[in-house]
């Protein structure tokens, strides 16, 4: 669906005052379902929403990495499918969905995520 915003708008003032409330509520559930398409695509209150949304170990609720090694993270540098436990600190939980996980083999992901430690010697931290 991809209707230009002037579009909607249109739309929006031609409907019966008494469904606005429905078609306004109707938008918002739109938008919720709405799945992540890219590892750059922000998830729903920045919880996880492909994966379990609390540690595997603590059951701590996970946090976007970005945002705890650096609060005021700027959204045009935060990835958007890694989370991490604030408590244990030691796996980061890729958000993906089941089929780009099939793409991988074993070896390039786990499913309980991939160390910390790893991940910042891949990527020369």
């Amino acid at each position: 669906m991809s209707l230009l915003k002037e579009d909607l708008h249109r739309l929006v003032d031609r409907l019966p005052e008494q469904n606005i409330a429905r078609a306004k509520k109707y938008l918002e559930e739109l938008v919720k379902n709405v799945h992540p398409e890219s590892a750059a695509m922000p998830r729903p209150g920045n919880k996880p929403f492909y994966i379990d949304p609390f540690c595997s170990t603590c059951g701590t609720p996970l946090i976007l990495a970005d945002l705890l090694n650096n609060p005021n993270v700027n959204k045009n540098e935060t990835w958007y499918d890694e989370f991490i436990c604030p408590s244990c600190r030691d796996i980061i939980y890729l958000d993906w969905p089941e089929s780009e996980k099939a793409t991988l083999g074993k070896e390039q992901y786990q499913e309980s995520g991939v160390s910390w430690d790893e991940l910042k010697r891949e990527l020369d931290l």
